[in-house]
């Protein structure tokens, strides 16, 4: 029978100052992701469209502002300001241009904006005039339904104007491979294509691409490296300046390479995620079996007594604290039925593995325990339970639930994983299930030759609204 270590750890008093720290301002409307896709688009026109997209990425993050905030162990922020947004005019800005001077006073997730950031995003807005996202599918609208829409009879809204999302990337890979793994397959790949082949062009423009987003990851972290050097040299708090010097070699390190660390892997997940809601000002980008692959890089750690697990603890939390640090701006609508600046990133824990096994291990209890510790609205925290979850583990959930803040959601595999055959799906992939959102079931991307679903893009949430 597994044994499980069930003591509680303290809250570290850092936690509590990155929470304090994170909440201490209004979120706030920042313009340099929009000044620099704009920059790159006006100097790719005529490419194709995913040259394009992976140009302008670079181009973001070669050159939009990075910060380090006071006291943080894990680092990358996408706006300078805490819980601040960035723009995505490639989606739509008219409904955002016309809220210039209410999203600060409206009722529901308000931002402050100045009047400086207004002025340069009037500038940025005037190219995407008819470039959008959201007047191409305008255009495929039937005129009834568009009529109904510019009427408030329904509001597509929050899957109009911005990005979606709603996906579980492969996060075990970036840890287990780095960006430069992902690199190695996408030009071993390219040098497999043929001229000849239909699809060349598209083929080879996507794995260029891919290559070149890749690459900006790398060049980002490694600024982040770079900052915490020289931010290292400037600190007179040798406690600090210590914490910096390893922030800095971890970011130089990772994630161009598979992580060999909690602490890096920690890391390497942070960089993935922060970087997708760079590129795609999606919600419900969602980690999924966190405790599953982070679990072997905490264990070796552990088992070498390179890590104590009160550090692991705070690790833990300080990656919480860092999901509630992303944030995206609704337009008024969608905000009142959205209201919260939640991104719906759905982390689970416990369930089974692929072999019908118990998959509960220590950092299923963990991530309880940092749930209940930062007591944010992110991750949206959920478990998966079944009759052979363990006592301890129910006990422990129920413990969060009983604080009243709405986690962990509870999820029924004994219900789930036979839907999931009905579907067909392996009983492997079924076993292996994660939640996206918040959340209802729907079939996701298809995978393979012969349509099964993809592994870790299983179950989805649309919100009804």
């Amino acid at each position: 029978m597994k044994k499980y270590y069930t003591e509680k750890l303290p809250k570290s008093e850092r936690i509590t100052r990155l929470v304090a720290d994170l909440y201490k301002k209004m979120p706030e409307i920042e313009a340099d992701r929009g000044v620099l896709i704009t920059e790159s688009y006006k100097q790719t026109e005529g490419e194709p469209i995913i040259t394009r997209r992976a140009k302008a990425f670079a181009h973001i993050l070669d050159n939009i502002p990075i910060t380090i905030r006071d006291e943080e162990l894990i680092v990358g922020s996408a706006t300078k300001a805490p819980r601040g947004c960035q723009v995505f005019p490639e989606y739509s800005y008219e409904w955002l241009e016309a809220e210039f001077d209410t999203v600060e006073t409206r009722i529901a997730d308000p931002f402050y904006i100045s009047e400086e950031t207004k002025n340069t995003l009037h500038e940025v807005y005037k190219y995407w005039k008819g470039k959008t996202v959201c007047e191409l599918a305008t255009s495929y609208m039937d005129p009834n339904a568009l009529a109904s829409f510019k009427h408030d009879m329904f509001t597509p809204g929050n899957y109009f104007f911005n990005g979606i999302g709603h996906v579980t990337v492969d996060y075990p890979k970036v840890l287990a491979k780095g960006y430069l793994g992902i690199i190695e397959e996408a030009k071993e790949a390219r040098a497999k294509l043929s001229v000849a082949d239909a699809d060349y062009a598209k083929r080879s423009h996507f794995l260029d691409a891919v290559v070149m987003s890749c690459e900006a990851a790398i060049r980002y972290a490694k600024r982040y490296s770079a900052l915490a050097a020289k931010e290292a040299k400037n600190t007179a708090d040798m406690k600090r300046r210590a914490e910096l010097e390893n922030i800095s070699r971890i970011c130089d390190y990772v994630p161009a390479h598979g992580a060999t660390s909690f602490y890096e892997a920690l890391q390497s997940f942070w960089f993935v995620q922060m970087l997708i809601q760079i590129e795609s000002s999606g919600h419900s980008i969602s980690p999924g079996r966190f405790d599953q692959y982070m679990y072997p890089y905490f264990k070796a750690d552990l088992d070498a007594g390179k890590i104590t697990r009160e550090f692991a603890q705070e690790l833990l939390e300080c990656v919480w604290v860092k999901l509630n640090d992303l944030n995206k701006c609704r337009d008024a609508v969608s905000a009142e039925g959205f209201a919260g600046y939640s991104l719906f990133q759905n982390l689970i824990v416990g369930g089974q593995d692929i072999h019908g096994q118990d998959a509960t291990n220590d950092l299923s209890f963990m991530c309880i325990d940092a749930t209940m510790h930062v007591f944010l609205p992110q991750p949206s925290f959920s478990i998966r339970v079944w009759n052979g979850s363990p006592h301890d583990l129910l006990i422990r959930a129920a413990e969060l639930t009983r604080t009243g803040i709405g986690f962990p959601a509870y999820y029924n595999d004994e219900v789930i994983i036979p839907q999931l055959l009905s579907r067909g799906l392996t009983i492997e992939e079924a076993r292996d299930y994660n939640i996206i959102g918040c959340v209802r079931l729907r079939r996701a991307a298809e995978g393979g030759k012969d349509g099964r679903l993809a592994r870790r893009r299983v179950l989805q949430y649309v919100p009804s609204a």
